[in-house]
């Protein structure tokens, strides 16, 4: 379920192309299902996206002193409904007042998150010279918020967020939508986000006479534009 309504996936046949038969005219949206045409209310086609997950990029700069606080809040909506927010805090050590240093002290702290991903946004983080980077796990949404804090004079901290590209139609998305491995023969689909009003006998005064579902189609380009084109 998406946004509160109920959806279902489906894959078009590599030789079946999108038309209008018979009266009342119904589409073969697939080979396997061929609604009326009067019960797909609109469509959306939507190319395919090759994602990219979003990433922080966290740099440390200036002069840091002993005793100085530097405090990075990361949050997320990645792993559940609850927002997960955590703060990383380091205080400045003799011997280890770098950007390096610090930097190093922070991609140990959020490393160990990385290591136990039951409920970590990240996949991955790294640090070269005082710049580190803090990588979400996944491509199908925007993941990651951070705030920064220091109280050093000299010293500063900068995060700077690369938004995720979402994906879509590739193999990843349509597991995550619930189509079987086995369906899944090519490399990358065109989506297309159609209205379904399955037409029911529904034995109540207020109902207009229809269930409204939401359908997640995959095909190539030239069978998405020959379908969005039946659908009023």
């Amino acid at each position: 379920m998406i946004g509160g309504r109920n959806y279902f996936a489906i894959v078009n046949e590599v030789a079946n192309l999108p038309a209008s038969s018979g009266t009342p005219p119904q589409i073969n949206v697939t080979e396997q299902f061929n609604p009326f045409r009067s019960e797909l209310k609109s469509a959306i086609s939507i190319p395919q996206v090759v994602g990219a997950a979003g990433f922080l990029t966290v740099t440390f700069g200036g002069a840091y002193a002993v005793g100085d606080l530097v405090r990075l809040t990361i949050t997320s909506n990645l792993t559940s409904r609850q927002l997960f927010r955590k703060s990383y805090t380091h205080t400045v050590q003799a011997g280890l007042t770098t950007v390096t240093d610090i930097a190093n002290a922070f991609t140990a702290m959020i490393l160990a998150d990385v290591n136990n991903p039951l409920n970590s946004p990240y996949s991955a983080v790294s640090n070269v010279a005082g710049v580190m980077t803090v990588t979400q796990f996944d491509d199908d949404k925007q993941g990651l918020v951070s705030y920064t804090f220091t109280d050093s004079a000299a010293g500063t901290i900068v995060s700077v967020l690369t938004p995720t590209v979402i994906s879509e139609g590739q193999p990843s998305d349509l597991l995550d939508r619930g189509v079987p491995q086995a369906d899944i023969l090519a490399a990358n689909y065109t989506t297309v986000r159609i209205t379904f009003q399955h037409e029911v006998a529904i034995p109540f005064i207020d109902s207009a006479g229809a269930t409204v579902r939401e359908i997640y189609w995959y095909g190539t380009p030239a069978q998405a534009a020959a379908l969005v084109a039946l659908i009023p």
